[in-house]
Parts: structure tokens; C-alpha cells; sequence
């Protein structure tokens, strides 16, 4: 027996999946916080040699001050703008899915894709999603689209990869 599901994903339940997957990204903090600790670094010393207010100091502080402050705030800005992006069209599919026990195959208008539970990497269960994760991307389905027998059908797929 196969669960058929058909998508088409809500600017809500896109971003949620962005925002569950910033949460276990690799190396977040590095990202995140040694931009800002480098600006911070840099504008101490230049204070201290005096030369923080000459027109290269404020270029640099400036340019720092670009990529440093973004990546302190990515966990807001980013699910918004991959959204934007993914409005272009990725967001303007309808999504079919038929997963059994052999594969997970998803159609669109981009086309089909298959792929069986042994070639995926791993199978991530979040609170809103669940993502199956393959070598060159994910492929997310919410949970609000299941049913309870339906995912725990799907965690039974997932412990035999």
C-alpha cells in the first residue's frame, strides 16, 4: 500500500522547512557569529590606532559591516529570501507523490523524480516536516499533509534504509 499525496506548498509551509533545516545546519555558529566578532575586531583596532575615521577605515569597517551584518540576523532574513526566489518556480508547482515501500517518486511540472529508499542519505523527522535528504538535495513533505498512520508508515520506510 502507497500514500499518494499532491502539494502544492504555501508560502508558510516553505519557509518552516527552511527554518527547520538553518536549525541543523553545519557549522551555524561559525557563520553566524565570526563575521560579527571579525568586525567587532577590526573596528576595536583601528579605534585604537586612530585611524577608524580615515576614508579607508570607514570603506572597511563598511564593507565588513555588509556580509558581518546579514550573517547575524541570517536565521530572519534567509527563509525570506529563499522565498522569494523559490516564488519564481519552485512554489508555482503542484507536487504529486507516491511513496511506498520500494521508492519515493515525485512528479511536477519540472518533471518526475525517483528515488529508492536506499540511495537516500537520511531521513530527518522535524515537528512540521519530514525531508529525505539525497545526495544533491532535499525533497520536504509536511506533516500537516499526513495522517498520524502515514507518518509513523513512513518512519517504518525510513528504518530500513
Amino acid at each position: 500500500m502507497s500514500i499518494e499525496l499532491t502539494i502544492k506548498y504555501s508560502d508558510a509551509e516553505y519557509k518552516s522547512a527552511l527554518r527547520e533545516q538553518l536549525t541543523v545546519m553545519p557549522n551555524k555558529h561559525l557563520h553566524t557569529y565570526l563575521p560579527t566578532g571579525i568586525l567587532i575586531f577590526v573596528g576595536v583596532v583601528f579605534f585604537y590606532f586612530n585611524v577608524l575615521f580615515s576614508w579607508w577605515g570607514i570603506s572597511l569597517i563598511t564593507l565588513l559591516s555588509i556580509y558581518a551584518i546579514p550573517c547575524l540576523f541570517a536565521d530572519f532574513l534567509m527563509p525570506s529570501i529563499a522565498l522569494a526566489f523559490a516564488k519564481k518556480e519552485k512554489l508555482q508547482d503542484t507536487y504529486h507523490f507516491t511513496i511506498n515501500k520500494e521508492q519515493i517518486e515525485r512528479s511536477s511540472g519540472q518533471g518526475k523524480l525517483n528515488t529508492k529508499w536506499e540511495d537516500l542519505t537520511s531521513v530527518d523527522f522535524f515537528p512540521q516536516n519530514i525531508f529525505f535528504n539525497l545526495e544533491e538535495g532535499v525533497i520536504s513533505i509536511p506533516k500537516s499533509r499526513l495522517t498520524d498512520a502515514e507518518i509513523e508508515k513512513l518512519r517504518i520506510y525510513a528504518k530500513r534504509t
